[in-house]
């Protein structure tokens, strides 16, 4: 392993944006075993400080690679777009959508079966993430970088809209 591969490089997975997460986990667990700080503890310290550095690598390029968010946004490093983390999609119709969703979430509530609700809005939302996740590969691998960061940038509303219901679910489980 190198300081320099990138984090498909590092797991021995081929560069796009659908992964194999079972492979991605195995190689995972392999690395962590090979480069864990504890098999390096009575090395050098330049090994053990080698064995940090790869550990850290490993753990972030595993974290980069499970997340498809992290994941598409990587991908567009790669081919040198930059993301600039306040940006936010120009798509008023999508922006009207979310806006729309997020209402009908803080009405889940008052709803008459507030979980009946929650789960039509989380399975709306997963649906809507399936199709920006097909729209973002779609144009990556077609090389329309501008479309693939219109998706990462809904990919990203999306994730934020999930994460709240789930939230809201484990809520109002208690």
């Amino acid at each position: 392993m190198e300081l320099q591969q990138n984090h498909f490089e590092i797991f021995g997975l081929p560069v796009g944006y659908a992964v194999d997460r079972q492979a991605l986990a195995r190689r995972y667990r392999e690395l962590q075993q090979e480069f864990h700080p504890d098999r390096f503890a009575a090395k050098s310290e330049r090994e053990q400080m080698l064995s940090m550095q790869y550990a850290a690598q490993i753990n972030e390029a595993n974290n980069t690679l499970k997340d498809p968010v992290a994941r598409a946004a990587y991908l567009l490093q790669l081919a040198g777009v930059e993301i600039n983390p306040e940006q936010t999609t120009a798509d008023g119709e999508f922006l009207m959508q979310q806006m729309i969703l997020r209402e009908r979430l803080e009405d889940v509530r008052s709803a008459a079966d507030p979980e009946a609700e929650l789960e039509d809005l989380g399975s709306e939302a997963g649906q809507l993430f399936k199709a920006q996740e097909t729209a973002f590969s779609t144009a990556l691998q077609g090389s329309v970088l501008d479309e693939a960061k219109s998706a990462l940038l809904k990919l990203q509303f999306l994730a934020k809209l999930q994460r709240q219901i789930e939230e809201l679910e484990e809520d109002l489980l208690d």
